[in-house]
């Protein structure tokens, strides 16, 4: 294989498995470790806006051709409320449910918010391909409903939720045409503007005052490595793979979570999560090859 594609691949890889551990890092720090959603957001922005800063500043004339008001938009749905709709959901719904539903639902939130938007319709292959993501998503769920897993589905509300604000917000940057990496860099700017200053007179003391080990250990995971790392890593894959093979890698991300979940918090994954999860990545395998979308005239 050429070296090229080698490292794409590794690339992509690498960034698939750090969002696939988000979720089992996120709900151990929120349940055993006594963090809070808003510690995990002032981590993530306050590291990850230091690293961005200069992206920021590199895209100004871009961004202020795209305006506050959107900008402010587009943090709303990809900044930091969809960040603590993710962390929030974790301290109800187990990891196995956090490393899957969100990311599942995505895609199909996003086909159907792109028929408003972007006047684009999926194809009847498309529709099957998102009625078995959509499948999969409920049956990974259904422990949940049925009660077997008594509250989760609150969290699994909020999990869906974060799933179709991520959506828009990646629709909408399609729709005004905003660089990724730019906007990226700007709305991690602006969710640590809104998040530092309740957290700092808030939490911060109570947060200094526990274990230097694991402040020290999401500063790094949820600043450094989700911040930062992995948005390098998958641009670095798209660069190097194209955008339809590197998509494909985001498969990894429920199969990660799920595989981490069961091996370093123990959670049961029983035949119906694999299930679930099997019948979803195989949808969005067939979403991303084989499938495509048409325009409304």
């Amino acid at each position: 294989m050429p070296p090229k594609f080698v490292l794409g691949l590794a690339a992509g890889l690498c960034a698939s498995l750090i969002w696939g551990g988000h979720a089992v890092v996120a709900r151990a720090a929120l349940t055993g470790q006594g963090l809070m959603p808003l510690d995990l957001a002032a981590f993530r922005y306050g590291v990850a806006g230091l690293l961005l800063l200069p992206v920021a500043w590199q895209a100004r004339l871009a961004l202020a051709e795209i305006g506050l008001r959107r900008l402010l938009v587009l943090t709303a749905m990809g900044g930091a409320p969809n960040l603590l709709l993710f962390v929030s959901g974790l301290i109800f719904a187990p990891a196995t449910h956090g490393g899957t539903i969100s990311s599942m639902t995505v895609p199909v939130a996003g086909a159907l918010l792109a028929i408003p938007l972007l006047k684009e319709v999926p194809t009847p292959g498309r529709w099957m391909a998102l009625g078995a993501m959509a499948a999969g998503v409920l049956l990974i769920g259904w422990d949940g409903i049925a009660g077997t897993a008594p509250g989760a589905w609150r969290g699994d509300i909020l999990l869906l939720a974060c799933g179709i604000t991520w959506a828009a917000f990646t629709l909408l940057l399609r729709r005004w045409q905003v660089p990724a990496l730019a906007a990226t860099a700007a709305v991690t700017a602006l969710s640590a503007l809104a998040v530092l200053p309740i957290w700092l007179p808030w939490r911060a003391a109570a947060v200094m005052a526990m274990p230097a080990g694991p402040v020290l250990f999401h500063l790094v995971a949820q600043g450094l490595l989700l911040g930062g790392v992995a948005l390098f890593l998958y641009a670095k894959g798209v660069e190097l793979l194209g955008a339809t093979r590197a998509a494909t890698l985001s498969v990894m991300v429920p199969v990660v979570a799920l595989a981490l979940a069961a091996l370093v918090l123990g959670e049961e994954v029983g035949g119906l999560k694999l299930a679930g999860a099997t019948l979803a990545v195989g949808g969005m395998l067939a979403a991303v090859l084989f499938t495509g979308r048409r325009n409304i005239a």
